[in-house]
């Protein structure tokens, strides 16, 4: 399973100030920094969209950005052909040619049906243009129950699933066996007010039907959990985030994206909850390891040894046990009151942001070499002056 943040929120909450804003570059930079640096976040996908730059290519912008400040995977949404073609090439110059790309590709682009029962001419060219050059594409849906989807969670279900396998049937009719994930952002709209639930238990459980069903067609799963209708890293957060997350991962999802940093139904990300969401995904990550059964675990020759009224501390056996056994929280506290209190008594929201701060002042990203560099920037500027215009 691996872990990527969300889609494209517009609003940021500052890091210094702590008030909301738009969006900028350095943002996206700054955020591709920091995801290079958090173990459980796994790819870079949109984070924010910049006020500050070409509103027509914003995704260029932002996949420039992202090659330049992370080593980890990426994946894009495209506004248009040219611009999903663009972001093909500029994966293929950053893994060092088209026979490389295949080998690894280096950006994955994200392809959603219109709901119900749509899908756009732009995203119907990008499928079959992409899938002719072999570059992986998510090809999913997005049905919002009760407004663009059937209200019963089975009737969208079922609704995706006819979505999603149109446009995965078109890219195998162009060229079989074109590399392609079963993509799902299906979820509810609260009728109380007709807004997008992006924090909704459902969304949990529609995500993990998809991954059953994706995988009875022998197909790779992108999934979406850990999303929160929350405006502040609070005890609402924490539980629609960590709940979508696991019920996911649990059902079987390969990618899990908008599983961090995302707040107030995708329309805000925030520095301190990519911290925090990266502690709960380790979590997450434990789970799914579940407990091993060998005759080392099973430890009876220490219990044997030890007996009634001991100790296991000073055992060889417990040091060597534990980091393969146990999840050693870096962020969240575990000592006692009072001791939490002599050390600032800080929340948790204050020790994420400093964590924040600290990983974007020291963390280093390996650098590209700068052919490729100039290639990137070149794709940029030929997209400026063509259709970004």
């Amino acid at each position: 399973v691996y872990f990527g943040p969300g889609t494209l929120p517009i609003k940021v909450r500052d890091l210094e100030t702590g008030e909301i804003r738009s969006g900028t570059l350095k943002d996206c930079e700054d955020f591709a920094r920091l995801i290079d640096a958090l173990e459980y976040i796994h790819f870079f996908k949109g984070m924010i969209t910049p006020s500050d730059v070409n509103k027509k290519i914003p995704e260029i912008y932002m996949v420039n950005a992202a090659y330049n400040n992370t080593t980890k995977q990426i994946s894009s949404t495209a506004l248009s052909l040219h611009a999903a073609m663009d972001l093909y090439r500029m994966g293929v110059a950053v893994a060092g040619g088209e026979k490389a790309f295949r080998e690894r590709p280096m950006i994955i682009i994200n392809m959603l049906a219109v709901s119900p029962l749509q899908w756009g001419k732009v995203n119907l060219d990008a499928i079959m243009a992409l899938a002719n050059v072999g570059c992986p594409i998510i090809v999913g849906s997005e049905p919002q129950g009760g407004t663009t989807g059937p209200a019963p969670l089975a009737g969208q279900v079922l609704i995706n699933v006819a979505e999603t396998l149109a446009g995965i049937t078109l890219a195998q009719l162009v060229k079989p066996n074109a590399p392609v994930m079963w993509g799902n952002v299906g979820s509810l709209s609260d009728m109380r007010s007709g807004l997008f639930a992006s924090g909704a238990v459902e969304l949990g459980l529609i995500n993990a039907a998809m991954n059953q069903i994706a995988k009875y067609y022998r197909i790779p799963t992108y999934s979406t959990g850990g999303m929160s209708d929350a405006k502040i890293s609070d005890a609402q957060a924490g539980v629609e985030k960590s709940l979508q997350a696991l019920t996911v991962a649990l059902a079987g999802g390969n990618y899990i994206h908008d599983a961090a940093g995302l707040m107030e139904s995708c329309l805000l990300c925030s520095y301190e909850q990519y911290v925090i969401d990266n502690e709960m995904l380790g979590m997450v990550a434990r789970v799914l390891e579940g407990i091993r059964v060998t005759p080392e675990t099973l430890s009876f020759e220490q219990i044997k040894e030890i007996g009634p009224r001991g100790n296991f501390m000073g055992l060889r056996h417990t040091l060597d046990n534990i980091r393969p056994e146990h999840y050693l929280p870096g962020l969240f506290d575990r000592s006692t009151y009072d001791t939490w209190k002599a050390k600032g008594g800080k929340d948790i929201r204050e020790v994420a942001r400093e964590k924040a701060r600290k990983i974007l002042a020291t963390h280093q990203v390996e650098s590209l070499p700068s052919e490729v560099k100039e290639e990137l920037g070149a794709i940029v500027k030929n997209a400026e002056e063509t259709y970004g215009k």
